[in-house]
């Protein structure tokens, strides 16, 4: 049975521009699984884009997502509620709402944020 993993920002956008800090094993995992990436994250880098923090604007994101046949994941009001039930170990709320999401989707969450594994679950922690 393939792997599905949902793509944290930071992996998302280095797995589509081919950036050296996703190692060999990283593209691997990535390239044999069914990725998804969450609405969340294409909202965090519009915020990041229109606050000159990325160079990316979030439709390119978009077209290069589709492109590489990734799965869109939208977010839900429930999942959205649901960010109540976790512990406030980690401030940031795009980063909560994928830990939710992907407990709620059961995927594997790809990230390179310790705080994030601090959650537990079924989270892969790239070096």
């Amino acid at each position: 049975m393939m792997r599905r993993l949902l793509l944290d920002t930071h992996v998302a956008l280095w797995w589509l521009t081919g950036h050296p800090r996703l190692d060999a094993d990283a593209q691997t995992l990535i390239a044999e699984s069914l990725c998804s990436v969450s609405a969340v994250s294409i909202w965090e880098v519009a915020i990041k884009f229109k606050l000159g923090k990325l160079d990316i604007h979030p439709t390119k994101l978009l077209e290069a997502c589709r492109e590489a046949r990734i799965h869109l994941l939208p977010m839900t009001p429930e999942q959205s509620a649901a960010t109540i039930d976790l512990p406030l170990l980690h401030g940031d709320p795009f980063d909560r709402m994928l830990i939710v999401q992907a407990r709620q989707e059961q995927l594997r969450l790809v990230t390179v944020d310790r705080r994030i594994a601090e959650y537990g679950g079924d989270i892969h922690l790239l070096s």
